[in-house]
């Protein structure tokens, strides 16, 4: 499964805990300053990748996708993501030789593990103020490091019959 998810220094608003009758505060900031990530997560292994790039367009998904391709170069590598406007479509000379893309559904996010995953993610960081992209980039870290460390926090992720069933049904 592969995603892309922008975080910038426009507040991630988040819901909190607070005393009965009490109306939390949250310090909110609004920079349109952006970084992206890509993620790719293993439906197999429960392997996490993540590839920090400074835009989205093909041209960086192309980079996305070769940096996935070396992880294991021997192997074909299916890739179930969402049809947003600007990745690469299976058949594309761009694509790394031994890439395949499966397309999910338009306009289904929720089947897309990722998209679980930035919310996780996001949660983290919400309702704080980062002066810088590095900052905010940094406080990413933990979160991510605890998927790609932690196998078993991905199968759970995606541990969905029709994705094993889908990743295995091409090649």
């Amino acid at each position: 499964m592969m995603d892309e998810s922008h975080f910038g220094r426009h507040t991630e608003l988040r819901r909190l805990w607070a005393c009965k009758g009490q109306r939390p505060v949250v310090t909110r900031q609004i920079k349109y300053q952006w970084d992206y990530l890509y993620g790719s997560l293993d439906v197999i292994s429960g392997q996490a990748r993540f590839f920090q790039i400074p835009s989205v367009n093909q041209r960086w998904d192309a980079l996305s996708l070769k940096d996935l391709e070396t992880t294991d170069p021997d192997a074909i590598h299916v890739v179930i993501r969402d049809q947003a406007g600007f990745p690469l479509r299976d058949g594309d000379p761009r694509l790394p030789a031994r890439v395949r893309i499966i397309d999910l559904p338009p306009y289904s996010p929720e089947l897309n593990p990722g998209e679980q995953l930035w919310d996780m993610i996001k949660d983290e960081i919400g309702n704080r103020v980062f002066p810088t992209i590095r900052e905010l980039l940094q406080a990413t870290l933990p979160a991510l490091q605890r998927f790609w460390q932690e196998p078993a926090r991905v199968l759970r992720l995606v541990g969905r019959a029709w994705l094993l069933d889908q990743a295995n049904s091409r090649h």
